[in-house]
């Protein structure tokens, strides 16, 4: 009976010491990734029900662009502070993080080549393929005092590509 609660004590003291974190995030990348090229205070996550529409939209756009021959599988969305037009310097620390920290190679730069979106797309070779990318909208989102939607993606790519996907993903409508 004793043995229980000095347990308990140790591994609670084990974690207030080393401030261990007991829960970490899905996908640890993209956090880091996030946190490096959009930090908070003013830059903030976006929690789940905010924007959902967006959101949804963004992945779509992300998928279309791509071809449909990659199926996003993670997503984390930051809302920029009000008024920002930081995007080429968000842009930078991302590809910065990207291909310093994580070694990605670039495989798409569409900064330019879309009215809404700007992407960058990484594959890292860490033995088993998996792609990065980087989603900046070019427009303020409505009643968020300016804000723009920025969004950071985890891919796979999709085995049979010629089989292309609809616009109705069965995850759009569930994007955090």
């Amino acid at each position: 009976m004793m043995f229980r609660p000095l347990a308990v004590a140790f591994v609670l003291a084990c974690c207030a010491l080393t401030s261990c974190k007991t829960i970490e995030p899905a996908n640890g990348t993209l956090q880091d990734m996030q946190e490096w090229a959009t930090p908070e205070p003013l830059d903030r996550l976006s929690p789940a029900n905010e924007q959902r529409r967006a959101k949804a939209e963004m992945v779509r756009w992300v998928e279309r662009y791509l071809k449909h021959e990659y199926r996003v599988i993670g997503r984390r969305f930051v809302l920029t502070a009000p008024g920002s037009t930081d995007g080429a310097a968000i842009g930078s620390k991302a590809h910065q993080f990207a291909t310093q920290n994580l070694g990605g190679a670039m495989q798409i730069d569409g900064w330019f080549e879309d009215v809404d979106y700007r992407i960058f797309l990484w594959a890292f070779d860490d033995g088993s393929p998996r792609y990065v990318a980087f989603v900046w909208s070019n427009n303020f989102l409505p009643d968020t005092r300016e804000r723009t939607l920025v969004g950071y993606f985890e891919l796979v790519r999709i085995a049979n590509a010629d089989v292309h996907q609809t616009d109705d993903h069965p995850d759009a409508e569930g994007v955090r």
